[in-house]
């Protein structure tokens, strides 16, 4: 057998997902279905007709089809056909693997994981001391679906920061959300959800999407972050945004620092991702750009003063096995506003502070 791969039924939504990942790896695929006439035929370089999986012939026809082209591996996304292959072909042609016949049932699963993965949060969420003030606790549906929609954006926001930010929500006051550091969008969704689900301010983004910004001084993961196109995480952040901003997320391309200067009361702004007006009072300050000591200087020098009475800065990656940047710059914080802060805490690898 070789890494021939066989997509069937071919048309499938997850079929053409499967079939353009092996495509870009380089993957030999041979397409089938059960129509005499389907419209996915044509994206294959190779596609045969089967009979219908309840048909008499169908096991001889798809066995011969795996002969002639020597597949290794058949990509089953439909839970009739995949039940019939895991009962028949180990018995058949034991050494062709077979993906996903079960997709359904580990769609299932993966839901039953996230409403368990709620509930660990909403366990872990009850420290917050409640008050006239205080909100409801996000839970159940809409816990869950925040969740959902967060966990299909690839990036580094954790699990213990998606539960504290989900918490101190429930406090957060009005204005501005700003991020600094968006890459993909991955902690961007999640403010702007909660933003959305509290009706507070606006979310904006100050990112520079450039190879200048990405350097952090420690070889190996400069190494990676070179590997990296910034482009295509602009790209990829706008895809993720645009179907949730409707006006109350937008972003600035540029370092913080060099974005500080356009923020202010009455900012508006218009992109692709729609127009966006700001309060210039930020709400909740959520900084994570570059991790150098000297860059998180700057963010912390120009956008904390913009944070208002009650609101939050957030320091990620306060615990960092790279350096200790956000660190000492959280540290200093600490000791040179201590008699504006009303409480600080590290949950995961974050510092929240609230001010006074």
């Amino acid at each position: 057998m070789t890494d021939t791969l066989l997509i069937f039924p071919c048309g499938m939504p997850e079929s053409l997902k499967q079939r353009d990942r092996a495509r870009l790896q380089g993957q030999t695929i041979i397409g089938a279905s059960s129509l005499d006439f389907d419209p996915a035929a044509t994206g294959y370089d190779v596609w045969e007709k089967l009979p219908y999986v309840h048909e008499d012939g169908f096991m001889d026809a798809f066995v011969d089809l795996l002969d002639r082209h020597g597949i290794g591996t058949v990509f089953a996304p439909h839970d009739v056909i995949g039940s019939v292959l895991t009962a028949r072909l180990p018995t058949l042609r034991p050494a062709v693997r077979l993906l996903n016949n079960f997709p359904w049932k580990s769609a299932e699963l993966d839901y039953e994981v996230l409403h368990r993965r709620g509930a660990e949060i909403e366990a872990a969420c009850d420290w917050l001391p409640t008050g006239p003030g205080t909100r409801p606790r996000l839970a159940g549906a809409h816990l869950n679906g925040t969740l959902r929609l967060v966990d299909s954006i690839s990036g580094m926001c954790d699990n213990d920061k998606i539960a504290a930010l989900i918490e101190v929500f429930r406090d957060v006051p009005e204005g501005d959300i700003v991020e600094i550091g968006s890459w993909w969008g991955r902690s961007a969704a999640l403010l702007l959800l909660l933003s959305r689900h509290y009706g507070l301010g606006p979310v904006l983004c100050l990112d520079p999407w450039s190879e200048e910004g990405m350097s952090q001084g420690v070889e190996a993961l400069d190494k990676v972050s070179a590997s990296l196109s910034v482009d295509r995480a602009f790209s990829i952040f706008r895809c993720n945004m645009a179907p949730l901003s409707n006006g109350r997320l937008n972003y600035i391309r540029k370092a913080a620092h060099a974005a500080a200067e356009d923020y202010r009361p009455g900012l508006r702004l218009s992109t692709d991702l729609g127009e966006t007006a700001y309060t210039g009072e930020i709400a909740l300050l959520h900084i994570d750009g570059n991790h150098v000591y000297e860059n998180v200087v700057l963010d912390e020098t120009l956008w904390t003063p913009h944070v208002r009475s009650g609101g939050y800065i957030v320091f990620d990656d306060y615990v960092w096995p790279f350096g200790d940047g956000p660190q000492r710059v959280g540290d200093a914080y600490l000791a040179a506003h201590a008699d504006r802060i009303a409480h600080s805490f590290v949950m995961g690898t974050s510092l929240f502070i609230k001010l006074a």
